[in-house]
């Protein structure tokens, strides 16, 4: 994936919301994004819309205050499967999102919160598998992140105290998706000015995959198994005790070999893995 993107999307989630314990399921109530070319300083396009709740149909006065998102905005907007869909077609349409090709933008958010928590979350309300969602919402820049890099003196990174950082105003309602996103652009170009590099932060933790049913192969041996976590350790520590011997190379079926955990988040179910023992010739 690119060290550095050229254009990035920023976004920022809106959810249901209350004093104290959120509602469980959370829901988002609000998905805006911005898409910005950081080779031209300049936002592109926009996208924003309400989402309908359907766990929690009812808005605490709370959420309304803090978001100014009002219970007739989401009584009148799609649920979050039409909206995810219209989202993805709007990326496509900018020549953003090809399925399998190349990654040619990443998503910016302002802290791990939205893609890492709230989507996830979102997903699982839906009956959406995250391993369903393109790559692409499963890996962000953390605009935080960024900034600190850039800005070596900074010791606060929320919204408000970047912006005052960079010399900017805050634009629109602190706390309202849209606003949020365009506020984040604005900090986004302030940084690449300043030579500010935009490479991926994070990605979705391993825990937030299903099991993944597998195909496991030591020389002539093939083994069912189910992987719990995503991670190679965890491969080889469950290919290890599944045949006994220490195991310590894993491979894809067509050849190339698993050298971080990113290959097994795209992995299908029933995938055949070979595996390489520490006492195995070099594999080739």
């Amino acid at each position: 994936m690119p060290s550095s993107f050229d254009r990035i999307v920023v976004l920022d989630f809106e959810a249901t919301c209350q004093p104290g314990t959120p509602p469980s399921p959370q829901e988002i109530i609000e998905f805006p994004s911005v898409i910005v070319s950081l080779r031209d300083r300049a936002v592109e396009d926009t996208f924003s819309t309400f989402v309908r709740p359907l766990h929690h149909p009812t808005l605490s006065a709370f959420c309304t205050e803090l978001t100014t998102i009002r219970q007739q905005d989401v009584d009148a907007a799609p649920p979050f499967l039409d909206v995810l869909a219209a989202h993805q077609a709007w990326l496509a349409g900018h020549g953003l999102l090809d399925a399998g090709g190349p990654e040619r933008f990443a998503f910016v958010t302002c802290g791990d919160w939205d893609l890492q928590t709230m989507l996830p979350v979102q997903c699982a309300a839906a009956g959406l598998p995250v391993t369903a969602l393109p790559r692409v919402y499963r890996r962000w820049i953390n605009i935080k992140k960024v900034f600190l890099d850039s800005m070596k003196k900074a010791k606060t990174t929320g919204m408000p105290a970047m912006l005052q950082a960079l010399d900017l105003e805050l634009v629109g309602t602190h706390h309202r998706g849209i606003d949020d996103c365009h506020n984040i652009a604005r900090i986004a170009l302030a940084l690449a000015e300043r030579g500010a590099k935009f490479a991926i932060t994070g990605k979705l933790a391993a825990s937030h995959y299903p099991e993944l049913p597998l195909e496991l192969q030591w020389g002539d041996r093939v083994e069912r198994a189910f992987l719990k976590k995503r991670h190679l350790a965890s491969l080889l520590g469950l290919a290890s005790g599944l045949f006994h011997t220490r195991m310590v190379r894993a491979f894809l079926a067509d050849g190339p070999e698993i050298t971080d955990d990113d290959p097994l988040a795209e992995l299908a179910p029933d995938a055949r893995i070979r595996l390489v023992s520490a006492r195995d010739r070099p594999a080739t």
